[in-house]
């Protein structure tokens, strides 16, 4: 038996759904007599009283209404962790703790990269993630070791095992806890080692603690650090037997390998020796090591590789035995997965970036339609030309496989190269089919997947949602950071579903709060039909107290938090059966990470979310915002359902035209409303995330302009206080060189926004737009970053609490990953 002796399987598994020990006299009866230890598996209030409680079964047994109170033991902060024993005297008294070798084969499966865990994935897909992610991961690993290289010798840690549906919290910064961090003995109290840090640093100097207020334990007594027990989540050494066992991947593999720990010595990398392994002093009698376990109980997990040589050689030096893909974008794959030598390091994929000067309004083009219809776009404008037997793009994988030994030599700027040769010859009676000067870029890499491009070259435009190759083109473009559009989504969809008649009728009498777009007002006491009713009529809007004039609102949180696949089950199947990209947007896509975490944790609420608000048609409201400017910790794909032109508007189109001129829309989108008859919703502005700092550090300048304050623990773009019209706009690009995307999201449009990146809405009509969230192996750092940012946030903003369980995600990927690659060594031969 390889999980340890049953005497440690029995204390450290998980109780089935039965009654605790303690309510069977029979094995009470020999607990008493054994004087043996045993695990806590009920929660404290069912315990006996002279046990000291934790601070979530105290409140629980002070709440009055018994309806509040929760009936699981899960929510206890020492159920599966505490350890009880009964004294010579037969009373119950407290043992202590569980520790990190007193695990079973339950609670260290879901930790290992067993493959037998592995669906819904592909070797390619693991190849990908793993580049993308793998040196995250090793961040993670090392900042694990060095917290854990601080905790006194003396001091023995402790193990939480993860409970089924608990998202552990730190109770000061409301991050969630990934492995590592500290807990009271006495009330259950945890705190983040970043937190445990700040503190312990602020008490040696002598030094309030400002930014976070730590609660107290019970009779008021203070926390303090050197009283808090160092506890881990993840059992026995698994955390450090993986990130050993990536490296040895994606030295075999080849993939890239730029962590943090292969400049530093291997002994950075090594597994820390538990507390108790240093008082074992019998090898006889010692317990099989996790490295052991892991040979035995799984074939595809093998012993480590350092990170040395191997991981650092180029992946042209590394002759695998396997056979390879004739997959045109194989060649591609390698570039992202690290095989180019340094010398060739400055001439990565970079997608290049046009920077315009920004212009006065130019003249109004002439309205050649009539003013009461607005028609879907006409396909025939955009109608991409399929030419896959490309000399170039011949010439061009044939020259990718001549390698130096050292990697790849002259490699070329790939996509500037590509999409300048792509560049097709139109017939004269092409051209006369589209709007002048719209450049058609088909055949990306040997695809054939519609689309154009907008934004003077730098936004792509997929044309066919369903296209099966959609995700290879998008990822070129996404892996910049750059935002995508696809368009004609409203065709696949049930439209009846989306009509506010629908919506009016299924809700109208539930209660929400409504927004002031103008003001920003919350209104309360309304209902869903209130906001319908006025939808697509202006007359029957709800009026302000002062002037009475119709007001422009928005939908606030609804459906609320995730309630809309509960709410909305047929809306939900249309929306998650047409949505593009379902690589990585679906709940189930092979590139979303959110994807790989187990059903054992509590999953990430991604959506979806319904944004519905009224448009800002007249000159005034250009400086407002239906959202304000901010950002997000995942990347979103937002789609356009349904634009209303409330009755009376329809003669309103040229100024719906100049507030796009005055967004800094592009003449091509500007020709796409003129030409294409679609139906305009909405005005985006996205920026890059690499520009965030420069943003915000632009706000906070105009902020103190206008006299106001910048809180330390508030964020000018967390807030959303700030729309950047056209002049806030034209000083961020002349004063910090910042330039975005302006973006006219049409009826069927789907916006993909990365993370990071921060935007801005303006709804030009009334819209409905469905946004899912997700989380790609491209933008994860983003996400990484974004949660150490909500940190600092005040306690009561909405975006304090770390909701997305970044590591976690990152984690259970990159395990994922790893179980497959190690799973085709076999198969296909690698040593």
């Amino acid at each position: 038996m390889f999980w340890g002796d049953w005497k440690n399987i029995m204390e450290g598994a998980p109780a089935p759904a039965r009654k605790s020990v303690l309510t069977d006299p029979d094995k009470v009866r020999k607990l008493q007599q054994s004087g043996e230890a045993f695990v806590q598996d009920d929660s404290c209030v069912n315990i006996v009283a002279q046990l000291p409680k934790c601070r979530e079964c105290r409140l629980d047994s002070l709440r009055k209404d018994k309806d509040q109170q929760k009936d699981s033991p899960v929510f206890c902060r020492f159920f599966h962790f505490r350890r009880l024993q009964f004294n010579k005297h037969g009373v119950l008294r407290v043992e202590g703790f569980l520790t990190p070798n007193k695990y079973d084969s339950e609670a260290i499966g879901l930790w290992l990269p067993l493959t037998k865990n592995v669906v819904g994935t592909d070797l390619d897909t693991a190849k990908y993630i793993l580049a993308n992610i793998g040196d995250h991961f090793c961040q993670m690993v090392i900042s694990e070791k060095e917290a854990m290289s601080t905790i006194e010798p003396h001091r023995q840690v402790a193990w939480k095992r993860a409970v089924k549906g608990v998202r552990e919290m730190c109770d000061v910064c409301d991050t969630t806890i990934f492995n590592l961090h500290w807990v009271c003995p006495r009330c259950g109290f945890g705190v983040c080692v970043d937190c445990y840090r700040m503190k312990r640093k602020n008490c040696q100097q002598g030094a309030a603690y400002k930014t976070f207020s730590w609660i107290r334990c019970v009779k008021s007594q203070i926390h303090e650090p050197e009283n808090l027990m160092p506890t881990q989540i993840i059992p026995g050494k698994a955390l450090y037997d993986v990130g050993d066992i990536v490296h040895s991947v994606r030295a075999k593999w080849g993939i890239k390998a730029n962590c943090p720990c292969s400049n530093r010595q291997f002994k950075l990398f090594s597994k820390p020796a538990l507390k108790e392994d240093l008082k074992q002093t019998s090898l006889s009698g010692e317990k099989p090591t996790l490295g052991t376990m892991v040979q035995q109980s799984s074939p595809v997990l093998e012993p480590v590789a350092v990170c040395g040589e191997a991981a650092s050689k180029p992946a042209s030096s590394v002759k695998p035995t396997c056979p390879t893909s004739t997959s045109p974008l194989n060649w591609l794959a390698d570039l992202t997965s690290g095989n180019v030598n340094k010398e060739n390091k400055e001439k990565q994929l970079t997608m290049p970036i046009l920077k315009n000067e920004i212009k006065c309004l130019p003249p109004l083009p002439p309205l050649n339609k009539p003013s009461t219809v607005l028609h879907t776009f006409n396909s025939t404008i955009l109608t991409p030309v399929s030419n896959n037997n490309s000399g170039f793009l011949r010439n061009l994988l044939n020259s990718s496989t001549a390698k130096t030994e050292n990697g790849l030599k002259n490699t070329p700027k790939i996509l500037d190269d590509i999409f300048a040769s792509l560049v097709q010859n139109k017939t004269s009676s092409d051209s006369s089919k589209r709007p002048q000067g719209l450049t058609i870029k088909p055949s990306i890499l040997g695809f054939d997947t519609p689309h154009y491009w907008l934004c003077d070259n730098r936004l792509l435009c997929l044309q066919d949602p369903n296209n099966k190759s959609n995700w290879n083109v998008f990822r070129e473009c996404w892996k910049q950071g750059q935002p995508v559009m696809v368009s004609g989504v409203h065709h696949k969809l049930n439209t009846e579903l989306w009509k506010p008649e629908s919506f009016r009728k299924e809700f109208g009498e539930q209660e929400v709060d409504l927004v002031n777009c103008r003001t920003n007002e919350i209104i309360t006491g309304a209902t869903v039909g209130d906001f319908w009713d006025g939808f697509e009529d202006v007359p029957n809007r709800l009026k302000n107290d002062k002037e009475k004039e119709p007001m422009v609102l928005k939908l606030k949180d609804w459906p609320p938090g995730e309630d809309f696949r509960d709410m909305m089950p047929s809306r939900f199947d249309d929306l998650m059966a047409n949505i593009p990209l379902p690589e990585y947007t679906r709940r189930d896509g092979k590139l979303n990470l959110a994807s790989r975490l187990p059903n054992y944790f509590v999953r990430p609420d991604l959506g979806p979310k319904m944004y519905n608000a009224y448009g800002l048609i007249t000159p005034e409201d250009r400086k407002y915002g239906t959202t304000n400017l901010h950002l997000d910790v995942s990347d979103a794909a937002n789609v356009m359902v349904y634009v209303g032109i409330p009755k009376g508007q329809c003669e309103q189109e040229e100024e719906v035209l100049r507030t796009i001129q005055d967004g800094d829309s592009d003449e091509l989108t500007i020709k796409r409303f003129i030409e294409g008859k679609e139906k305009p919703g909405a005005l985006w502005h996205i920026y890059a995330a690499k520009d965030t700092e420069k943003i915000r550090e632009f706000l906070k300048k105009v902020s103190e302009e206008q006299g106001q304050d910048n809180p330390a623990d508030h964020d000018p773009i967390h807030d959303q206080s700030w729309y950047l019209d056209r002049s806030l706009r034209k000083r961020l690009y002349q004063e910090y060189g910042v330039q975005g995307w302006a973006i006219v999201q049409f009826l069927g449009d789907v916006v993909f926004i990365p993370a990071g990146a921060p935007h801005q809405v303006h709804n030009l009509y009334s819209c409905i737009k469905v946004a899912e969230d997700f989380v790609s192996p491209e933008h994860v750092k983003h996400c990484f970053w974004l949660t150490q940012e909500f940190r600092y946030l005040s306690q009561t903003h909405t975006n304090h609490e770390d909701k997305l369980q970044v590591k976690n995600v990152i984690y259970h990927a990159v395990k994922d990953a790893v179980a497959m690659l190690k799973a085709s060594e076999s198969s296909l031969g690698k040593p």
